[in-house]
C-alpha cells in the first residue's frame, strides 16, 4: 500500500473537482535526473532553486568533491519529492486532504471521491404511511 495525499482546488468551477493526488515516498526519477525530475511533477520553484543550488555546487567546489555533493543533493530532493509537491501545492492555493491509503492512484482517487459529499440530493421517496 502507498500513501496518497488529496490537493483539491477550492476555485475549481466544477462541483466536484478532482484533486492532484501527490504520492508519498521516494522519487527514483528526481534521484536520477535531479531538479529536472522536479520538472516533470510541475514543482517549478522548487526545481529552479535545486538547479541553482547544483550551478553554484558546480561552479564553487572542487571537482574532488562535487560528484559527491551533486549525488547527495539528488538523493535529499528524492528523499522528499512528495513534501516539496505539497509544499508547492500550498503555494499553489490547493487544499491539501488527509493522506489515503490505496494500491493506485486511480483507487485512491475513488476511495477519495466515496468519501465527499454528494452535490446531487438524493431523490425524495413518498412517505409510506401517507
Amino acid at each position: 500500500m502507498k500513501l496518497f495525499t488529496p490537493c483539491v482546488d477550492p476555485n475549481s468551477s466544477r462541483p466536484l473537482g478532482l484533486p492532484v493526488m501527490v504520492q508519498g515516498g521516494f522519487s527514483w526519477r528526481v534521484l536520477f535526473f535531479g531538479w529536472l525530475g522536479l520538472l516533470t511533477y510541475g514543482t517549478w520553484i522548487s526545481a529552479m532553486m535545486a538547479a541553482a543550488a547544483s550551478i553554484l555546487l558546480h561552479l564553487l567546489v572542487t571537482a574532488r568533491w562535487e560528484m559527491a555533493l551533486i549525488v547527495s543533493l539528488h538523493a535529499a530532493l528524492a528523499a522528499f519529492t512528495s513534501d516539496i509537491r505539497l509544499w508547492e501545492m500550498r503555494l499553489n492555493g490547493r487544499k491539501i486532504g488527509a493522506p489515503i491509503a490505496a494500491p493506485s492512484k486511480d483507487i485512491a482517487l475513488l476511495r477519495w471521491a466515496d468519501r465527499q459529499p454528494s452535490p446531487v440530493s438524493p431523490p425524495e421517496f413518498p412517505c409510506a404511511s401517507s
